[in-house]
């Protein structure tokens, strides 16, 4: 009965494990519909909770990123040529709103949610890419942005190696 269990566990576990880890292949950047991680439940405190995973996004362009957003976060997306160093963050304030080459401005965890949504903490943003590039993928909280919470979403055309 021992053996049984631990037998059950160990392929549930690696049943999870395997629906959860990204898969790179040669065709990584081929795929049309890319889902993030955008930052971890309410109950894990900062910066344990600052980070975008998977930490390299590619995407075919044409594609979709969905957002999954967990927690105090906005999402916003700078046009390609854009570096974190190249964002102003204010000395102080709980939000940076640099709209300089702003591509897309997600929704702000502050406030109440728009009409239809329960939740402006909990929720999934779809930001549609259509020209090759380079995307710098912020949070525009202050501290979680100073935490190091940015990635980059790489747009491949179709004609791209």
């Amino acid at each position: 009965m021992k053996r049984l269990t631990l037998a059950m566990t160990c392929a549930v576990a690696g049943f999870a494990i395997g629906l959860t880890a990204p898969f790179a292949t040669a065709d990584d950047d081929k795929r049309l519909s890319v889902t993030v991680s955008f930052g971890a439940g309410l109950n894990t405190t900062g910066p344990a909770n600052h980070h975008i995973l998977p930490s390299v996004i590619k995407v075919k362009s044409g594609g979709v990123v969905n957002f999954v957003v967990a927690g105090f976060h906005q999402v916003f997306v700078y046009n390609p040529g854009t570096a974190p160093n190249d964002i102003v963050v204010p000395a102080s304030g709980t939000f940076i709103n640099d709209l300089t080459n702003i591509y897309y401005q997600g929704l702000s965890p502050a406030g109440s949610p728009p009409p239809g949504l329960a939740n402006t903490q909990n929720r999934v943003e779809s930001v549609f890419f259509d020209r090759p590039g380079r995307y710098l993928v912020i949070c525009n909280v202050t501290s979680h942005f100073r935490n190091g919470m940015f990635s980059f979403v790489k747009v491949t055309d179709d004609d791209d190696d």
